[in-house]
């Protein structure tokens, strides 16, 4: 019914080295040495926070004494009844002159219109060739050149 059961293995447990005294005492002083360095660490950030502690609140201080000193301009006061804004008056289209010219006679029903012409827009101003259209300019010359050359137009 039971079956037999097997002893379970455990890990051998581990060996600690043994050191000797002398290293003992080595590693004794290295750990105290440790602790010191990490309490002269410990003292410089905590000197330094309070350093920036101390500049912070001496800015907002500051910040705080030249708001105090600032004083607003003062508005001038504007008296709506003597201030009077400026009217823009437009400038009428001019409009287009119509000449009818009837004749008394009944041959010569005829009528003449003359309406003048708008003033003409000035051309816009020539551009100035840029560096790419001169390269593009010179490229196709040395193509017609050579097109010339290779098939004897001249």
């Amino acid at each position: 019914m039971t079956e037999p059961t097997e002893p379970t293995q455990e890990p051998p447990a581990k060996i600690k080295k043994s050191r000797s005294p002398e290293q003992l005492e080595v590693l004794a002083k290295a750990r105290a040495k440790a602790v010191e360095v990490r309490k002269a660490n410990a003292l410089l950030r905590k000197q330094e926070k309070d350093i920036e502690r101390q500049e912070k609140e001496h800015k907002l201080k500051e910040r705080k004494e030249r708001v105090a000193k600032y004083k607003p301009p003062q508005e001038e006061e504007v008296v709506k009844e003597d201030y009077i804004e400026p009217v823009k008056v437009k400038k009428e289209r001019k409009k287009k002159v119509v000449v009818v010219e009837e004749s008394d006679t009944s041959s010569d029903e005829e009528e003449v219109v003359v309406v003048r012409k708008k003033k003409a827009v000035p051309a816009p101003p020539k551009s100035v060739p840029t560096i790419q259209d001169v390269r593009r300019l010179k490229a196709q010359q040395n193509y017609n050149s050579l097109y010339r050359t290779m098939f004897k137009l001249n």
